[in-house]
């Protein structure tokens, strides 16, 4: 405000001043502000004035001539040690050597750390592969063993559909036949030499064990 043409500074009041309402008018239309209405006081003033006015002089930092020689030579002493450090620490191509060097090792701890990572990335998808793959096996497995079991009991059928043909044919009756195919069931080595035998041996054989 202060800034604009038209406003004072009016320091026995401690308040701003301006030429003609117009112009107080023309500002407020182009700052608007709820802080303050004209003619009244302004609660911020003072609090502002002591966040800004504290960089101004007003002799609290003010030292006697002591302390000033005192001061000189405490800021001396810290140049001399300065130097001392200075004197003591590496020339500036060791140490941009050296600073090249941490650089270089970061950089291959991260690329170390990096690498670490993307092998186990790796080494978790070739593990769910491996998971799948063994499943997929697995099934498999369960699927031909089925399956062969499936073809073993027609198997089954169709060989006892055989045996009771077959000793319908060489003169049992339903009675007999029914004994005999429980007795294979029970004997299956029985049952395997029975297909190589004649037919006058097959009745001997049945007649044997039923």
């Amino acid at each position: 405000m202060l800034a604009c043409s038209g406003f004072g500074w009016n320091n026995e009041k401690e308040c701003v001043e301006v030429d003609s309402k117009d112009v107080l008018d023309a500002w407020l239309k182009a700052h608007p502000t709820k802080f303050y209405t004209p003619g009244k006081p302004f609660p911020l003033f003072y609090r502002l004035e002591g966040i800004f006015g504290r960089d101004r002089a007003t002799g609290a930092g003010a030292v006697s001539g002591f302390d000033a020689e005192e001061q000189v030579n405490e800021e001396t002493d810290d140049t001399a040690a300065g130097f001392d450090q200075s004197e003591m620490s590496p020339p500036p191509d060791q140490e941009g050597f050296a600073a090249t060097q941490g650089q270089a090792s970061h950089s291959e701890a991260g690329a170390t750390a990096g690498s670490t990572r993307l092998c186990g990335r790796k080494r978790k998808q070739v593990d769910v592969l491996e998971r799948m793959a063994d499943q997929i096996q697995q099934s498999s497995a369960d699927q031909r063993k089925n399956a062969q079991l499936i073809a073993d009991a027609i198997v089954g059928v169709n060989e006892k559909w055989k045996v009771g043909e077959k000793l319908t044919q060489l003169g049992f009756g339903d009675d007999e036949v029914v004994r005999a195919i429980l007795k294979f069931a029970e004997s299956p080595n029985v049952y395997a030499h029975f297909w190589g035998l004649s037919d006058s041996q097959m009745v001997a054989l049945v007649r044997s064990i039923i």
